[in-house]
This record gives C-alpha cells, sequence and structure tokens, in this order.
C-alpha cells in the first residue's frame, strides 16, 4: 500500500467549470497522462484499433456513476459523440468492441488507476480518527461475497451449486478509504487470498474476525511490527503467565497475557495478549486476542468494534455502485467492474474531502449520478445545504 506524495488541486472556478458537465469535472480528478502510465506499463492498448483503454474504462465509470447495467444503453450514450465526450477524448463505443474489451483488456491498468488515486484521496483526506486516536493506521480487514450466475460464470464456483465471487479489502478506520481489492472465486478461503498478497505498514493495526486466524500469518504480522485485534477461536489452548486487573463494572472480565500450547498455536512465537469482555448492547462475552500490550482494555474493544467499518463499506458499495450486474460473463469482465466501481467510490470520496462537505456517499452518489451531463459547478452541487429557518424572526406563535 504505496501512497503517493504528489500534490493536486481541484479548480473550482465557477466560470471555468460551467461550461463543463459534472461528468467532465469527475474523470477530470484522472489526469489522462497518468492514465496513459497505467495503459502503457501493462500493454493495454497493444493491437488495439478501434476502442482505446481511455474510452473503455470512461464508458464503464460513466455507467457506473449513472447506473447504467446495460451495455447497449453505454454504447448509445457514447455513440452521440457529443461535444464534451470529444473533448474528454473519448471514442465512439459499440456493443461488440465494449464486449471484447471487457473480456481481454488487462485489469492491471485499474489496478494501477486504483492505487494512485488512493494516494491524491490520502492527500486531502482527515488525518485522524475522532474516536480512536492511536498512533498508526487503523484497519478493519474483511470480505464480500457477490453473487453470479454459475452456468454463465463457471468459473465462479461457489457451494451447493451457486457461483460467486469474493472482493476481499481493507478499509481505513480513519476515513474509509479501501486500500486494496483482491476479487478471486467465492470457493477461496479468505485467509488463502490475502496471505501471500497483501501486506500492512509497520506500526498499523490490522482488525479482522476470526476466519482470518492463521497462527503463522498473525506471527508474521508481529515480525513485521504490525498490531492485529481479533477474536478468539473456542478451542483455542493457551497458557497464562499473567493476570492483570480490571474492571468488571465495565464488563472487563479479564485481561491476560498468554502462550498458545497446542501445536497449532505454536506456529506464532511469542506471548499475546487475552481479554474477555461482556457487551453491554447485545450481553454476550466476546474474548479477544491481540499483541498490543499498551493500550486500555476498551481501547482494545473499541478496535473490534470499529471492524463494522468494513462491513457498512461493503454494503455501501452493494447498494450504490453496480457490482450486482455484470456487462460480461468471464472472470476478467468481472473483475474490470468491480475495479471501476471502486475507483468510482475513490472519485467520491476525493470529492468529499476536497470539498469538505458532509454529504455522505449515498447522497453524493444520487446527485452525481442524476446530474452527470447538467453544466453545472460540482461545489454548488454538493456543499452543505444552507440552514432554514422553520419561523421566521418575529413571528409568534398565540396559543390563546
Amino acid at each position: 500500500m504505496v501512497r503517493l506524495k504528489t500534490t493536486f488541486q481541484i479548480h473550482t472556478g465557477d466560470q471555468a467549470l460551467a461550461q463543463n458537465t459534472v461528468f467532465h469535472q469527475v474523470i477530470k480528478l484522472i489526469p489522462r497522462s497518468e492514465f496513459q502510465s497505467c495503459v502503457s506499463k501493462n500493454n493495454g492498448d497493444k493491437g488495439v484499433r478501434s476502442l482505446d483503454c481511455w474510452t473503455w474504462f470512461g464508458s464503464l465509470l460513466f455507467g457506473q456513476l449513472t447506473g447504467h447495467d446495460s451495455i447497449r444503453a453505454i454504447e448509445r450514450v457514447f455513440s452521440t459523440q457529443d461535444g464534451q465526450f470529444k473533448k474528454l477524448g473519448f471514442g465512439p463505443v459499440r456493443k461488440s468492441t465494449l464486449a471484447d474489451a471487457n473480456k481481454s483488456r488487462p485489469v492491471e491498468v485499474l489496478e494501477d488507476l486504483f492505487q494512485y488515486l488512493l494516494g491524491r484521496a490520502y492527500q486531502v483526506a482527515p488525518s485522524k480518527h475522532k474516536n480512536l486516536k492511536l498512533k498508526g493506521d487503523v484497519f478493519a480487514m474483511d470480505s464480500t461475497t457477490i453473487e453470479l450466475c454459475l452456468s454463465l460464470c463457471p468459473w465462479a464456483q461457489f457451494h451447493h451449486g451457486k457461483g460467486a465471487t469474493k472482493l476481499h479489502t481493507a478499509i481505513d478506520v480513519a476515513n474509509d478509504l479501501p486500500q486494496f481489492a483482491v476479487i478471486t472465486p467465492g470457493k477461496v478461503h479468505d485467509m488463502r487470498a490475502i496471505k501471500n498478497e497483501v501486506s500492512f505498514p509497520p506500526k498499523s493495526t490490522v482488525v479482522v474476525d476470526r476466519g482470518y486466524i492463521d497462527y503463522s500469518w498473525l506471527n508474521e504480522l508481529n515480525q513485521t511490527g504490525v498490531y492485529f485485534v481479533t477474536k478468539s477461536k473456542a478451542n483455542m489452548k493457551f497458557k497464562v503467565v499473567e493476570s492483570r486487573p480490571t474492571n468488571r463494572t465495565r464488563g472487563h472480565m479479564c485481561d491476560q497475557v498468554i502462550y498458545l500450547k497446542s501445536a497449532v498455536g505454536s506456529k506464532y512465537k511469542g506471548k499475546l495478549r487475552r481479554i474477555s469482555y461482556n457487551c453491554p448492547d447485545t450481553g454476550k462475552r466476546l474474548t479477544f486476542i491481540t499483541n498490543r500490550f499498551d493500550l486500555a482494555v476498551q481501547t482494545i474493544c473499541d478496535l473490534y468494534k470499529a471492524r463494522w467499518k468494513v462491513e457498512l463499506f461493503f454494503k455501501t458499495l452493494k447498494q450504490n455502485l453496480k457490482i450486482k450486474k455484470f456487462l460480461g460473463t468471464t472472470a476478467n469482465a468481472v473483475k474490470a467492474q468491480i475495479l471501476v466501481a471502486l475507483i468510482s467510490f475513490l472519485l467520491l470520496q476525493i470529492l468529499r474531502f476536497s470539498f469538505k462537505t458532509s454529504i455522505s456517499i449515498p447522497d453524493l452518489m444520487a446527485v452525481v449520478g442524476t446530474l452527470l451531463l447538467l453544466k453545472q459547478p460540482l461545489k454548488d452541487l454538493i456543499g452543505d445545504l444552507p440552514r432554514v429557518t422553520r419561523h421566521p424572526p418575529g413571528l409568534q406563535l398565540m396559543l390563546f
């Protein structure tokens, strides 16, 4: 997860932006030169005659922002060759060429573009989370299952005769930014998908559920200076070497220093911290293990509670972007559409951070999607709404 240090600026001059559509203002956040470097690096336009990668990406992004899930609808819009589309460098789109591009274009172009936009988002993002004032980043990692038709996508075998693909990612809890995108068939286990594909910076904290418990992987995190918080397994065998005092009136039942005893647990070299907590909201007892010994018990519990951020991200992604109905049935087409959905999310976050507006992602998606071809400055559309005075000054309500 490399964050870029280059600086950029969103121009907000009304006279200049009034002549451009909302779509023009959004896609201009991606410098054409940077996109072409991603294309050249991965030979994206090699052998291409009619539909280059820029037009391919622009058509997919337009479909995401407007909610179009039909190649025919995208073809009709881009084939009009409006002046705004020509100004952006887009060529005409045909149904057959777009379908072929979804099938064969290297998705590495979109992966590199995703990482570039992630770096740009960090330049304008808030620095710290309001509730978790910790040194280092906090990442909540999980996966979500996206259902597919198995007869159309035989590569996406899941279980019980169903098809699905999985999106694995981690969210920066401070500003809700996805850090990576690992896309696999549905039957691939979460741990297998990310073990050799994902790394985290030292001094950061990774929060995961118990499905990610692999003691060799946890040991690797510990050896590289990465902290972790997760729920312990019920059958975990351990030896207590120290019991710390706790405040049971707050639900803190135990705070222990332990060593793992089992053959599987021996893959983790070192001591762990085991915390038991009675949740006041659900009444359930939760047991966590972590390699953070410097934080208070309640802070560890709050860290695991922040894992819900990644679940909210998946909910927002599925409800507001097009990752349920796909424009192609190949693995390449599915990956491309999911990556463009994540790129759309990053672009929306960049707009929110840049204009310092409190508008939510669903509301911003509704505004941008509805008014995408409107010639109006973005700051007028997504800025904070003016306060409305319910009762004008001087108006008295006479009861009797």
